[in-house]
């Protein structure tokens, strides 16, 4: 009888072991399963960081282009008001006006540094213009052709700084004007927001904000079949990501009366000048040679906002009248913004290429 009990028993807990052996499957199957779904769902991050990296980047090309123009033509804006300002000087000073009298020495000397200061002024300037049309903006198919040649780059230099994710290949699928209502404008003056509805223009082509779409594709095999040693099929991981070009600061300012934060003596943007002076300082003339000095819009006349004397005409732009002369400076500074893809249904092999 002992023996047989003995026998049942260890029977009884051999029928245990299929049960285990199996759960234990089950377990390994689902835990292979859940590593798998991760590891598609980290290449989808991934992928989708790559895209959106590439289409911002990408879009630069023309952002960038339309912020160096705004550079340069003020550059040439502050030079073509000193020049106007020291031709109205020459002018006073071969009349005897503003302080000195005809055919002194006073005057011919004068004369002299006007004329030098001029000179140099009128130097600068032609560079300032010979520079706007260098960075002028480029018809739009050029543009796009920049953009196809920057991504190319892009590709080449997977890897570093300058690169993308090598695990992708990229393809621009879609490069067209933006439709002045799909991405609607916010901006702010000093007493109202607009958004939406505000200005409104038709540029020509060359000169309307852009809007790409990207695609990032790679070929990735799951996990799941390289850990049981199957032959599973790689599958497509696709990120896309567009982005359009954007104005994201707007400045308007007196430059000869705002401050200039990085003054360590609280200077202003743009201070005076003194063209009839060999050193640029006041030469002892009335009111600090007020008569022949270079203002730029030291004198606003809006006493709520004395760096900017414009106001609020209630629809979010902006108006002045100013009292005395000077430079005026209203600037749109461009950036990218990303924006939902737009290029409707894709095909791998056809409207872009996985690598």
């Amino acid at each position: 009888m002992n023996g047989g009990t003995r026998r049942g028993s260890h029977a009884q807990r051999g029928q245990t072991f299929p049960i285990w052996a199996f759960g234990t499957l089950t377990v390994l199957t689902m835990l292979a399963l859940a590593m798998s779904y991760g590891q598609m769902v980290a290449w989808q991050m991934r992928a989708m960081n790559a895209a959106d990296a590439a289409a911002r980047g990408m879009l630069s090309v023309q952002t960038t282009q339309w912020n160096e123009t705004e550079a340069a033509l003020h550059a040439a804006a502050v030079e073509e008001y000193r020049l106007r300002v020291t031709m109205n000087d020459l002018l006073e000073v071969i009349h005897g006006d503003g302080g000195c009298e005809p055919s002194t020495p006073d005057c011919a000397a004068l004369y002299v540094n006007l004329r030098q200061n001029y000179l140099d002024s009128l130097s600068r300037y032609t560079n300032d213009v010979a520079i706007v049309g260098r960075v002028s903006t480029p018809p739009w198919s050029q543009q796009v052709s920049l953009i196809q040649s920057a991504l190319s780059q892009y590709q080449t230099n997977c890897g570093t700084a300058s690169g993308g994710d090598c695990a992708f290949n990229y393809t621009l699928v879609e490069a067209t004007p933006r439709p002045s209502t799909y991405t609607e404008d916010v901006y702010a003056d000093c007493c109202n927001m607009v958004v939406g509805g505000g200005t409104s223009g038709h540029p020509k082509l060359d000169l309307t904000p852009m809007q790409i779409e990207i695609v990032a594709c790679a070929r990735v095999t799951p996990w799941v079949p390289t850990f049981w040693d199957w032959n599973g099929a790689a599958v497509n991981v696709v990120g896309r990501a567009a982005a359009t070009s954007i104005m994201d600061t707007q400045e308007f300012l007196w430059v000869g009366s705002m401050v200039d934060p990085a003054s360590s003596s609280n200077g202003v943007l743009q201070p005076s000048e003194y063209p009839e002076s060999p050193n640029d300082q006041a030469v002892g003339f009335i009111n600090n040679d007020q008569y022949y000095r270079i203002d730029y819009g030291g004198n606003p006349n809006n006493v709520y906002n004395p760096g900017d004397p414009s106001t609020s005409d209630g629809s979010g732009g902006f108006s002045y009248s100013a009292s005395y002369p000077g430079l005026y400076d209203a600037d749109g500074w461009w950036s990218t913004m990303a924006i939902r893809p737009f290029a409707g249904a894709l095909t791998a092999g056809s409207s872009f290429t996985c690598k």
